[in-house]
């Protein structure tokens, strides 16, 4: 069988989420308006962050939005600041539709007339480690450049 080079190394990589130490998640965060531009005062975030096994995934997240963004991010989950809070499981598994599951993670609206959206690369944080990192931007760098 006569497979291209880029193929074959895709079939022989795995996933990206197979690249976490605890638990991949995605999740939206709604800015508070002190942090949004004076020309967007509603901006929403995709997140993505490395969950620790045993862990409240909003709570842990919420720890973490307040050590990388210098804000008081408490009761955000409560709040409604951050919602859709899936794991990549979730997301490949039970939510996404493109057939690179690496993909699915960044899908973020379907059935539109244009097709599966996915999230601008723009408002995407990428909170994990480099090795996960660096197969999440690839990902989603592919997914921008094939729309």
């Amino acid at each position: 069988m006569n497979i291209p080079r880029t193929a074959a190394a895709k079939l022989s990589t795995p996933p990206a989420h197979h690249y976490a130490t605890g638990t991949l998640h995605r999740a939206i965060v709604s800015l508070p308006e002190s942090m949004c531009s004076r020309h967007e005062p509603l901006h929403e975030r995709i997140v993505f962050f490395d969950r620790p096994h045993g862990t409240p995934a909003g709570a842990y997240l919420e720890k973490l939005l307040a050590l990388a963004w210098n804000i008081d991010t408490a009761d955000w989950c409560a709040d409604g600041r951050i919602y859709n809070i899936y794991s990549a499981r979730e997301l490949i598994f039970d939510i996404g539709d493109s057939t690179d599951p690496d993909h699915r993670l960044f899908e973020i609206g379907w059935g539109w007339a244009q097709g599966t959206q996915f999230a601008n690369p723009a408002d995407v944080d990428l909170l994990v480690a480099p090795r996960l990192h660096a197969r999440l931007l690839a990902a989603l760098n592919h997914v921008h450049e094939a729309r």
